[in-house]
């Protein structure tokens, strides 16, 4: 690996990423402080909101009820009189006169008998009494034919309900000209008779005033003062379409909904809440209609074209009329929203300030890491004596510069141990692979072995699992019969090929002066197993094929039973072999010998466990199945050989196995009496 001791990146640099995560961190705290912040202010500022508005109402609602029960006392402090009066009915002129000289909130009041109480007065007798424009008291008979008053909700309703009422405002065309609302209170003779219903007519005029003066003081303080007086609602109202979106404003609306009271008093006594409501269908507004005329009170948020409103509204009990305050989100929110600006500029000069001071801190705290990786490139490079900085702190800092140093020795000192173990390692994979080829050149590895005859043709391949392996084979011909071996010793490595030359050498001695196969694998036997401490043991075939008749005599001690492959017919089966112990096992163990004859153009396949047990990526074995398949692959147009077998053979466990290790060694034999 190559070190460039290249600067790296500032924003891939230690300090720069621990000053972003600490700005995030404290970024997200403010932020939260800033939400619960501006959460509760909103909802302290929404509380008193309402608590602002209700008390408004309750104020405007006292002064309402304070002139509406004030006429009534007034109303009922006259009917002594009235009855008084009975006997002379010009006198009631002068009652309902002093009855208006005494309340000025009453702009006229009348007496309206029935239906000819007085025969000498006509059907519609109705003494009246009102204030003229220079606000003198002048009276009239108010029953006419143009106005018959018997008629009319201000007399009927409380007739028929036998009990005083007020009216629901209406514009009074005949009797005071202008808007006003009734109280009305039905008089009763001795029989219990009602002869009489006598009247106060309050105008709505200073009801309109009245909220219009509280929307402008509530007004001009959400807007800082920016409204001056109340007449700017008018001028506003004139001028501003808008006016009803961006401002305050209370409205009075009667039992059936008719606006009572308005900002805009064209709506007045012309439309009612639920012509407005219904423009509106996937609002709330409709069902706060509903609720106050049913007399109920509340607070409800609607948005009305994109704008968000408060609604506060409560009954005026007195009456059955209820009133209610209409406040858009902005201007309850403007202060809070100005305090939220504000603390976040603040945080931002606050981050502002952090971020220089950590960045400056942090730095200076993560210099000396720079420096340690100067001097582990200085290591990694081999030099093992580089300076390490000074650290003089006793925190983390200076235990990575002892780490650091005790590193720097222990590498010195391992890098000696690691000369020597190499030194040592290079001894000995040069011994092994002396070793590796002593093995070699132990068995026969020239092919083909007896290029004289023409009555045998052999060809074998051993592949080590190591550098040195436990597979042998081998082969000689005595008196005209080739005497053949495979086997397989237990483990692998430098232990199992010591065995391995040891059985060879065996095989060799013992098969040149006896002919018979199972006395040769007894006396292995009998030698592998003496002070045999280390228990291996061998999977050993000897066979010994006359060459001149084809017969074969074969021992198997625990190896795999080769094939016997018939190259003329094309077919292959397995050569029967009884089961018998490994040699080296137990001494004394009774080899038996087994015979067949191998016809010309019969070949003999002979091959250790490292074929069948050999594995791929899965585990996979290419077990005695696969084998036979490529055995039969094998057969071609022309006569199957051993190398040729072998090397089929050997080609389909290359692409078996693919990139997996095996563990095992692999060695094929393969022995042929041509044709």
């Amino acid at each position: 690996m190559k070190y460039s001791g290249l600067r790296i990146p500032i924003f891939h640099s230690l300090y720069a990423r621990l000053t972003i995560w600490v700005m995030l961190t404290v970024l997200a705290v403010f932020v939260i402080i800033t939400l619960v912040v501006t959460l509760i202010s909103s909802s302290a500022v929404l509380k008193g909101s309402a608590e602002n508005a209700k008390s408004r109402m309750e104020i405007a609602n006292q002064h309402i009820n304070s002139v509406l029960g004030a006429v009534e006392v007034a109303v009922a402090n006259t009917i002594p009189e009235v009855e008084h009066s009975l006997s002379d009915p010009d006198k009631i002129y002068d009652v309902v006169r002093r009855l208006l000289e005494l309340n000025p909130h009453i702009i006229g009041s009348a007496v309206a008998f029935e239906p000819y109480y007085y025969p000498s007065k006509g059907e519609q007798f109705s003494p009246y009494a009102y204030r003229a424009i220079d606000d003198s008291v002048l009276t009239k008979q108010l029953g006419s034919n143009d106005y018959e008053y018997h008629k009319m909700d201000w007399y009927l309703i409380p007739k028929l309900q036998k009990k005083n009422c007020w009216s629901e405002p209406y514009f009074d065309y005949g009797g005071g000209e202008q808007m006003m609302t009734t109280y009305s209170y039905p008089l009763y003779d001795a029989s219990g008779k009602m002869y009489a219903v006598i009247t106060a007519d309050v105008s709505l005029k200073w009801l309109s005033e009245l909220l219009k003066e509280s929307d402008a003081d509530f007004n001009r303080r959400a807007l800082h003062n920016k409204m001056a007086d109340v007449e700017d609602l008018d001028n506003k109202l004139d001028k501003d379409t808008t006016f009803l979106y961006n401002y305050a404003y209370t409205y009075i609306i009667g039992k059936g909904g008719t606006y009572i009271a308005h900002p805009n008093s064209e709506r007045i006594l012309k439309d009612t809440y639920f012509t407005f409501a219904f423009n509106y269908p996937d609002s709330v507004d409709a069902q706060i209609g509903y609720e106050m005329i049913e007399g109920k009170s509340g607070i409800q948020s609607v948005n009305r074209d994109g704008t968000k409103f408060y609604i506060n509204y409560a009954p005026i009990e007195r009456t059955g009329w209820s009133m209610a305050t209409v406040i858009p989100a902005h201007l309850i929110f403007a202060r809070s929203e100005k305090f939220a600006i504000i603390i976040i500029g603040v945080m931002l000069l606050a981050l502002i300030l952090l971020f220089a001071v950590c960045r400056r801190i942090l730095r200076r705290i993560t210099r000396p890491l720079t420096h340690f990786a100067q001097s582990a490139d200085e290591v990694a490079r081999g030099n093992l004596n580089a300076s390490l900085p000074q650290i003089k702190t006793h925190d983390e800092m200076k235990r990575l510069h002892d780490s650091f140093s005790l590193m720097q020795a222990s590498l010195a000192e391992q890098m000696e141990e690691l000369k020597h173990v190499n030194e040592q390692k290079g001894r000995i994979e040069g011994e092994l692979k002396v070793a590796s080829d002593i093995q070699k050149s132990m068995l026969p590895k020239i092919f083909p072995p007896f290029p004289e005859r023409d009555d045998i043709d052999i060809f074998a391949t051993l592949t080590p699992a190591k550098k040195v392996g436990g597979d042998l084979y081998d082969f000689f011909i005595r008196d005209n019969k080739l005497f053949f071996c495979i086997g397989d010793v237990s483990g692998k490595g430098v232990p199992a090929s010591l065995v391995m030359a040891v059985c060879r050498s065996l095989f060799r001695i013992i098969s040149f002066h006896i002919s018979e196969v199972n006395q040769i694998v007894d006396q292995i036997n009998e030698a592998m197993t003496d002070q045999n401490d280390s228990n291996m043991f061998v999977t050993l075939f000897v066979g010994a094929l006359d060459l001149q008749t084809g017969h074969l005599e074969y021992c198997n001690a625990g190896h795999d039973a080769p094939l016997i492959i018939d190259c003329k017919e094309k077919q292959f089966s397995v050569l029967p072999c009884e089961p018998h112990l490994p040699v080296g096992v137990m001494p004394g163990w009774e080899f038996k010998k087994q015979s067949i004859d191998i016809p010309a153009g019969t070949m003999i396949f002979l091959f250790t466990d490292g074929l069948t047990e050999a594995e791929d990526e899965d585990h996979q074995l290419f077990d005695e199945s696969r084998i036979h398949e490529v055995v039969r692959q094998s057969f071609g147009e022309t006569e199957l050989m051993p190398q040729s077998l072998i090397k089929c053979m050997d080609d389909a466990v290359h692409a078996f196995v693919g990139d997996a290790e095996q563990s095992d060694d692999l060695t094929m034999l393969a022995i042929k009496r041509p044709a």
